[in-house]
């Protein structure tokens, strides 16, 4: 610190200062080397926006400590000792002086009579209609539809002042006999945090009095939905915006309606999951697309996008932003929606509206590494899986499969089977190939007649995906799949199977092949008959498949998994290696990297896991493989049933069918002798 006789006082101190203290009214100035009713400087020091002084007055042996605190150009607060009278022989310094100011005084807000607004946007920028209740006039709510609060700048306005000012509309409540219609326009002084507390000071721009003119407003970080406002010029009276003298209730509305000029395709309308913004509820009706989202709870933001003009696959829309006073315009590049997805890149935001400019090619970002963005239907219809079939899996990454219960406790005890052979299995195994299930501790044993030994294990629910079929695989990565119970304890105890055999087992068994089940550690021994000795295994992890597709020559795929805590959207990228492997790596969220490829295992390119997968059907498992590598993921066709003839009739047909069946059939004719 920095101590001297004859201290030169800054020049943000200097001026004439309005402020209240005590339930009185005072009126101070501070020039060079005083202040009015304090006397003149004789030590000061500061640090960063602090500045403490010592005053002595001129007629008396009184010494006062004041400490300012700089909030704005326009605002100081300050606490002070009052008179001290010193020993004889001891020094006015700051710290004989300042000993009796605490951190826990009182702050005094001070006003700058020829204050010097400043732009509103850090303080308070938007559109909102408002509910208020003054807190010392009446006990009830006033909430009028048109009652607004409209703080909107114009960027490069030439009329500076436009941009320094907002108002407030007041609408008379029938019910509220102290409500008024009228508008109250504030310039704004400045704002300033204190921890979470946003205080801006104002100066109603229509006001003579003094008393009435100042005053201060208080939001929270937290939570700016609602605003404090004092009723008097003083900010220490705000303690909380539900403790303020006058509490609003903001929702925010649009400043202006934008008619639209074009539809969006009919198979968009719906409710939908930005992978970029995954917190984000996005809603999609003819010409609108409605983003919102939430910081926390009991907080949102909106974005609006409204359909101008479209040629070809690009859209040009204006946003109508957070706030709810500028607009811009942006241009959509939309792929036809497949399945549960649409792909779409957005260019650069511009305050023009010309197609040819905001659309052009060269506004879209990215360059030689873009990639398109992706829209989930928030209520996935389960497709056929594209690899579907009964897998044994190995894997590896930071987020394995691991064992679970789905559902919670099992319905009662179950007997204990003593294993041989656990694998960990992924399948695809229904009818339709839609559902996949992930068992990461499977029993693949069988008893003497070639049956499951698990006579526990549950019958995969239909859904369908472009991977079918039953894998074995191994697995590498940060999140690798684990053994785990879905749903949590099992209903009863069962019994221990001795197992020779264990594996990681991948499997898309279902008729309809569209759920995947992976199991980490499943049990592949069988008994003398050929069937799994393990009859209790339920797998590890469910995936249902929502659409899959190929992009810069890769094959990518989303899951749902509705028992997922970090995200229940996956993607993952896919490749068959021969005729009987896949390659699989599964993304730590709901979009996959631009570097992210079908080994890929850990963060650095976005993955949790990968899985080298080989398929392995038995005869029981009754598990057909398919791939699907997504070049056309627009097809509807799902089902192939191939009649062999043989004999004198010679030729074999292929008959194609739309429905959900998955059927081998070999007819084998004979001729009569």
């Amino acid at each position: 610190s920095a101590f001297a006789r004859d201290c030169n006082i800054p020049l943000t101190l200097r001026g004439t200062w309005f402020y209240r203290e005590n339930r009185v009214y005072h009126t101070t100035e501070i020039n060079a080397d005083s202040m009015s009713g304090r006397g003149y400087c004789v030590a000061s020091n500061s640090s960063a926006a602090e500045y403490n002084m010592v005053f002595k007055e001129d007629t008396s042996s009184c010494y006062h400590c004041v400490k300012f605190y700089v909030r704005t150009v326009n605002i100081l607060e300050k606490v002070e000792s009052g008179c001290i009278n010193l020993r004889q022989n001891e020094l006015p310094t700051l710290e004989n002086v300042c000993r009796s100011v605490t951190p826990d005084m009182q702050l005094i807000t001070l006003f700058l009579e020829n204050f010097v607004p400043v732009n509103c946007r850090s303080g308070l920028e938007g559109v909102w209609q408002f509910a208020y209740q003054d807190r010392y006039r009446n006990t009830g709510e006033c909430d009028h539809p048109n009652a607004m609060i409209e703080s909107c700048q114009t960027a490069g306005s030439q009329f500076l002042i436009s941009n320094q000012k907002f108002t407030i509309n007041y609408r008379k409540c029938e019910t509220i006999k102290e409500s008024f219609d009228g508008s109250v326009e504030y310039s704004c002084l400045g704002d300033w945090f204190v921890g979470k507390n946003h205080f801006f000071a104002v100066a109603n721009t229509k006001e003579s009095r003094k008393d009435e003119k100042y005053r201060c407003f208080l939001k929270n970080r937290d939570d700016d939905l609602y605003m404090g406002q004092s009723d008097t010029p003083e900010c220490n009276k705000l303690k909380s915006v539900e403790q303020s003298p006058v509490r609003f209730r903001l929702t925010p509305v649009k400043n202006e309606i934008v008619v639209p000029g074009c539809n969006l395709p009919q198979n968009f309308t719906g409710d939908w999951i930005n992978t970029a913004n995954i917190d984000a509820d996005v809603v999609i009706n003819q010409t609108h697309i409605i983003e919102t989202w939430h910081p926390d709870v009991g907080r949102y933001r909106q974005t609006i996008y409204v359909c101008r003009e479209q040629r070809g696959t690009r859209f040009l829309m204006t946003r109508q932003n957070v706030d709810g006073c500028q607009k811009d315009f942006i241009c959509f590049d939309f792929v036809p929606r497949h399945h549960n997805i649409i792909r779409y890149r957005k260019s650069v935001a511009l305050s023009i509206d010309d197609f040819s400019t905001v659309c052009s090619w060269a506004r879209f970002p990215g360059r030689a590494e873009w990639r398109y963005d992706l829209l989930l239907t928030k209520h996935p219809t389960p497709i056929r899986w594209p690899v579907a079939g009964m897998f044994s899996f190995a894997q590896k990454g930071y987020l394995p499969f691991s064992q679970q219960i789905r559902g919670g406790i099992t319905d009662a005890p179950r007997p204990e089977v003593n294993c041989r052979n656990n694998v960990s299995v992924a399948y695809v195994c229904d009818t339709e190939q839609r559902d996949l299930f992930i068992d990461v501790d499977y029993c693949a044993d069988v008893d003497h007649l070639g049956r499951p030994v698990d006579i526990y294990t549950k019958d995969p629910v239909p859904i369908r995906c472009p991977v079918a079929g039953k894998f074995k695989f191994d697995q590498k990565g940060d999140i690798p799949f684990e053994t785990r119970i879905l749903g949590g304890i099992t209903e009863s105890p069962r019994p221990d199977v001795y197992c020779k055999q264990n594996i990681s087992d991948f499997s898309v068994c279902d008729t309809e092949q569209k759920e995947i089940a992976i199991k980490e550690n499943y049990c592949l021994s069988v008994d003398y008959k050929g069937r799994p000795v393990d009859i209790y295994s339920d797998p590890d992890y469910k995936l249902k498949c929502i659409g899959f597709w190929k992009e810069n020559f890769r094959s990518y795929l989303i899951t749902y998994d509705e028992l997922d805590a970090f995200s229940k959207y996956r993607c993952w990228v896919y490749q068959r290696a021969d005729l009987t492997k896949v390659l699989l790596s599964q993304a730590l969220g709901p979009f996959c990297s631009v570097r992210q490829e079908v080994t890929s295992w850990n963060y650095t390119e976005g993955a949790a896991v990968a899985l080298k997968m080989e398929e392995y059907e038995r005869e029981r498992d009754q598990c057909p493989m398919n791939f699907d590598d997504g070049t056309n993921p627009w097809s509807t066709q799902e089902a192939y049933i191939q009649v062999f003839r043989f004999g004198r009739s010679g030729a074999s047909k292929l008959f194609t069918f739309s429905i959900p069946l998955v059927i081998i059939w070999k007819l084998f004719a004979f001729a009569a002798y």
